[in-house]
């Protein structure tokens, strides 16, 4: 299975020496395209999406850029949608990473000078919910959420890149939401097979202990 990485110094590993979460999944032994960009937004990725070769899932990390340069939520959104509508084309399975909060812990006095970043965490909250509730042809996996039930202020170099511990936690909490929406996956599309193959199939086989029937 072909994993596409689409993100910004998230998925870069900025600060770290390039060892983001990615670098410690592709360890894993998931093979990964990890396209990131240091800074990159959704109008810019939007841009980059009309040459992309098809992949079997891709994983997009995107929007936190955007909200410190001032954009709206209804901007970001949009953008995303429109790039969900893009990346349907070639068929892969689509989720979307939500940012977790920016940390004023350890936030670099340089950033406080330009960007409203209560504003931005705000903006952060609604983007998390706004994208759940409206989950359809993409998944969600919130990195918003796992900040939520986990402390990681420390953990944030300067406020919003994660050191190496954290880029290792996160990409332990991504492969675990991926494992349990691709084998949905591969399970709903393995019993719509059976179905289209046999008339009256009268079958049952186990997925992880469940035991599914078809009749």
């Amino acid at each position: 299975m072909k994993f596409c990485a689409l993100g910004d110094s998230i998925f870069e590993g900025f600060l770290v020496g390039g060892k983001s979460l990615i670098y410690y999944l592709s360890g894993k032994g998931y093979d990964i395209d990890n396209y990131w960009v240091n800074g990159l937004t959704s109008d810019e990725l939007l841009l980059t999406l009309d040459n992309l070769i098809p992949y079997d899932v891709n994983l997009v990390c995107i929007g936190l850029n955007d909200f410190y340069n001032g954009k709206s939520i209804d901007h970001v959104l949009d953008n995303i949608f429109k790039i969900v509508d893009k990346l349907k084309i070639n068929k892969g399975k689509i989720f979307i990473i939500t940012p977790y909060p920016t940390s004023f812990l350890n936030l670099d006095e340089a950033y406080k000078s330009f960007i409203n970043f209560t504003s931005v965490n705000k903006k952060i909250e609604d983007f998390d919910r706004i994208l759940k509730e409206r989950e359809g042809d993409y998944r969600v996996v919130s990195f918003y959420d796992y900040a939520k039930e986990n402390y990681i202020e420390e953990d944030l170099i300067d406020g919003i890149h994660p050191n190496t511990r954290l880029h290792k936690d996160l990409a332990a909490y991504l492969e675990e939401k991926l494992n349990g929406h691709l084998w949905y996956f591969l399970q709903k599309n393995w019993i719509s097979k059976t179905f289209k193959e046999r008339k009256n199939p009268i079958q049952h086989f186990d997925f992880t202990f469940n035991w599914i029937f078809i009749l």
